[in-house]
């Protein structure tokens, strides 16, 4: 069955300890969307944020240690 022209790529909703969000492939790059939880009402911020996956070795390593900013990480 070929693939849709119009097609980006595909996500899947999941669950986390921090709340819902997206993993998947756009134009064959792993991604990750993250709800925007600081969103304003009215403001013209984004409801979802998409980030480049980085691999679990790397993750680990980027985590911010407690009291900074997570971003959602």
């Amino acid at each position: 069955m070929p693939q849709n022209p119009d097609e980006l790529g595909a996500l899947w909703m999941k669950s986390g300890a921090k709340g819902d969000y997206m993993t998947g492939t756009i134009n064959g790059v792993a991604v990750v969307l993250f709800k925007n939880d600081r969103k304003e009402p009215g403001s013209k911020q984004p409801d979802w944020r998409v980030m480049k996956s980085k691999p679990r070795e790397e993750r680990a390593a980027t985590v911010p240690s407690q009291g900074e900013d997570s971003e959602g990480w």
